[in-house]
């Protein structure tokens, strides 16, 4: 990794308590994690506890995870989706990280009039609290579920605290290539998250899609995905951002989470190098 480029750990990957993911994650020698809600609900003190560990370990927080299907939510989910939004950023100013992300939506009765003024809205609440948004694009999102879809969004919101994340799973699965970046300023791509994959998948069969991004993802490097073009690109273009590895594995995750991590990083050392 470069000197500008901050390493991160998705704690998905971890099996075991919140302490057990922090103590890995550092030993393994990365920057960051990406926790999750549940990661600090499980946590048996205050956030500001949290936050206070977390330091000590010397760990920075990448973001947290997740506000799912906000933005243009339907009208009968659309007080909840509010509250979960306000509860989350307090979250995140409380165990001390500057970002929130929340994916495209994946409800199908979403209302797709409503999702840049619900965007505008995060962000705007967001800003409030010092806070920035990472806005991404799944492969099986309803709407904006690839990386031009995503920031076509983004700039049509005209928030300058919207970033993007761009996931290569969700690029590689609906065979996407590097050109999806075209456009796209390095500066408002707020994060690079790998993995792999080994099992052929495709959009006709959502439900096996997601299954497999949920359970069986593998580290990067080790399977189909053709990253390499990707990395070449952002590295070209000068993207000094976090990098990090976010694999949803039920096999990984039952093992011992020092293990995980020392794997997950000898991964990205392998992906991402001088």
């Amino acid at each position: 990794m470069t000197a500008t480029n901050k390493t991160f750990l998705n704690f998905i990957m971890m099996g075991g308590s919140t302490e057990q993911k922090i103590a890995a994650t550092r030993a393994a020698g990365f920057d960051e994690a990406e926790i999750w809600k549940e990661d600090v609900q499980a946590w048996p003190g205050s956030p500001d506890e949290l936050k206070i560990r977390l330091a000590q370990a010397g760990l920075s927080l990448a973001d947290i995870m997740v506000l799912r299907d906000f933005a243009g939510a339907p009208p009968y989910l659309h007080d909840e989706k509010r509250a979960q939004a306000t509860q989350m950023l307090d979250m995140a100013v409380s165990i001390g990280t500057n970002t929130v992300q929340s994916p495209a939506t994946t409800l199908v009765d979403c209302d797709p009039d409503k999702v840049d003024e619900d965007l505008r809205w995060l962000a705007r609440q967001a800003a409030a609290r010092g806070l920035r948004i990472s806005y991404e694009a799944m492969a099986w999102s309803v709407l904006d579920h690839n990386l031009p879809a995503a920031w076509e969004r983004i700039q049509r919101v005209g928030e300058p605290n919207i970033g993007i994340v761009v996931d290569l799973f969700h690029c590689c699965t609906r065979n996407r290539g590097a050109e999806d970046l075209d456009g796209i300023p390095v500066e408002r791509i707020f994060q690079l998250q790998l993995s792999d994959l080994i099992e052929t998948v495709s959009t006709d069969n959502l439900e096996h899609l997601i299954d497999t991004a949920r359970h069986r993802r593998v580290l990067p490097g080790t399977g189909r995905f053709d990253i390499a073009p990707f990395i070449k690109r952002l590295r070209r273009d000068g993207y000094s951002g976090p990098v990090g590895v976010e694999v949803f594995s039920d096999e990984l995750k039952a093992q011992p989470a020092e293990l995980t991590a020392r794997m997950a990083m000898a991964s990205l050392r392998q992906i991402w190098r001088d």
